[in-house]
């Protein structure tokens, strides 16, 4: 019987490590996504509208 208790024991501890492990993880992975949203959003320049010059097939800033 005091085997049972033992194992039970040790698998509510595993269980309550893996949540907190996964809790952990998950404030680790949002807090990587609030940065390179960051940084995405502090790499884009706003440059207004483009045109399409027929003659050179490239785009450039709208005058």
């Amino acid at each position: 019987m005091i085997q049972l208790v033992a194992v039970a024991a040790v698998g509510a501890v595993g269980l309550y490590a893996y949540s907190s492990f996964r809790k952990h993880m998950d404030a680790i992975n949002a807090e990587e996504q609030r940065k390179a949203e960051a940084k995405s959003a502090r790499n884009a320049k706003a440059i207004g509208d483009l045109e399409h010059d027929p003659k050179t097939g490239r785009y450039k800033v709208k005058k």
